[in-house]
């Protein structure tokens, strides 16, 4: 394998265990600090909110000035003023300024991160392993949350700032390391880009829509969830550490259908796909449901895993190859950006019914919209065969 490739994956673990170290728990680190679960709420809504801007803003820097290096180590820079604020945040105010530059600046990277490997594949016609490359981001992120769920569990809390540091620092020092992307900003540099443009291109493209559309439904759901799932946890009588662990076994089927990606994808439509992860978030659901316990989330974070395996795999090597070549970095990000606006809708309606109701009811009100989201696709998906059937029988 190609030496770019192989840096590439380190970065892609170095990466991936860093966004953890934050996205993974700061709902329960805020829960800890004393903050209501309202706090929490504004704070989930601040962070998706952050991330969504910044990955439109970072995606259009790069496709302009095409310094994805530079950016990308400025951007990740932030974090360590992340590492350090979270040792000295005592009021609400403070930890949504830390969590919004987290979301802006760091979060804002990772549609970056995919297209700056995709395209690295893409130079040297690789990129049907691209879901090989991205399971070592899985193994990062399973591996840091049961890490850093057993720090904090044994520890306590009072080295969460250091992890992140730490973490920041190691994905700075591998950023360093890679290939600069320079030589090929000459070549294109003349090119102007434009955000407007981009999006049109976006609109313009069928298949990238209905593949938008699909995903944001999907995205609702499991990011009202997930972004609640220390609250989750906590409810159900767990701590840091089967938080941590929830986070590995989330992560680790991940790792196995990124690196059957491949595969999966030459013998399945990508809308086949996410209809499977559909289906496996509604049996996670309803389990969890049934059971109402910490070890029902952590194991039933396996299902979760695989389900994000496939459609992380699905749509976004889909969405940059029907993508424009000029626009590819934009049109991915963008297309993030959409889909991400479930997540910030999602994240206050799912706030208020963890609030109002309690977390039994905002399970049932995600189970419900996956089911009938299923149902939909389903049917979509009888459609697409029957014409399919009949050529076939013409033939």
């Amino acid at each position: 394998m190609n030496k770019d490739i192989k840096r590439f994956r380190s970065f892609m673990f170095l990466y991936w265990a860093m966004i953890l170290s934050v996205t993974g728990m700061y709902t329960m680190y805020i829960g800890q600090l004393g903050f209501s679960k309202k706090d929490v709420s504004i704070a989930v809504t601040i962070y998706t909110l952050a991330g969504l801007v910044g990955q439109s803003f970072i995606g259009y820097l790069v496709d302009k000035f095409r310094q994805i290096k530079k950016i990308m180590f400025a951007c990740i820079s932030m974090g360590l003023l992340v590492g350090i604020g979270m040792a000295f945040c005592t009021a609400s105010w403070q930890i949504y300024i830390i969590i919004f530059i987290w979301g802006f600046f760091v979060v804002g990277t990772n549609s970056l991160s995919e297209a700056w490997c995709i395209n690295i594949l893409t130079k040297h016609n690789e990129q049907k392993n691209f879901g090989r490359v991205r399971g070592f981001g899985s193994i990062g992120y399973g591996f840091s949350g049961a890490f850093l769920g057993v720090i904090l569990q044994s520890i306590g809390w009072k080295v969460y700032s250091y992890y992140i540091l730490i973490a920041v620092i190691l994905t700075l020092v591998i950023i360093y390391f890679m290939a600069d992307s320079e030589k090929q900003a000459a070549d294109k540099g003349d090119e102007q880009v434009s955000v407007k443009e981009a999006f049109g291109q976006i609109f313009k493209i069928k298949p990238i829509l209905v593949m938008i559309a699909i995903m944001f439904t999907y995205n609702f759901v499991m990011r009202g969830i997930y972004s609640y799932l220390g609250v989750l946890v906590s409810d159900f009588g767990g701590g840091a550490r089967s938080l941590g662990l929830t986070y590995f076994f989330d992560a680790s089927p991940e790792i196995i259908t990124f690196f059957l990606a491949a595969r999966l994808l030459r013998k399945f439509h990508s809308k086949s796909l996410i209809f499977i992860a559909f289906l496996l978030q509604i049996v996670r659901l309803t389990v969890i449901l049934i059971f109402n316990s910490a070890a029902a989330v952590m194991i039933m974070g396996v299902f979760s895993g695989f389900a994000f395996g496939l459609v992380a795999a699905s749509y976004k090597t889909y969405i940059y190859e029907l993508a424009p070549a000029k626009y590819k970095a934009s049109s991915l990000s963008l297309s993030e950006s959409i889909i991400g606006l479930s997540a910030i809708i999602s994240a206050p309606i799912f706030g208020f019914v963890f609030t109002e109701f309690g977390t039994n009811y905002a399970i049932i009100f995600g189970l419900i919209i996956d089911i009938i989201a299923a149902l939909v696709m389903l049917s979509d998906l009888l459609k697409r065969k029957r014409p399919i059937q009949s050529k076939e029988l013409n033939i």
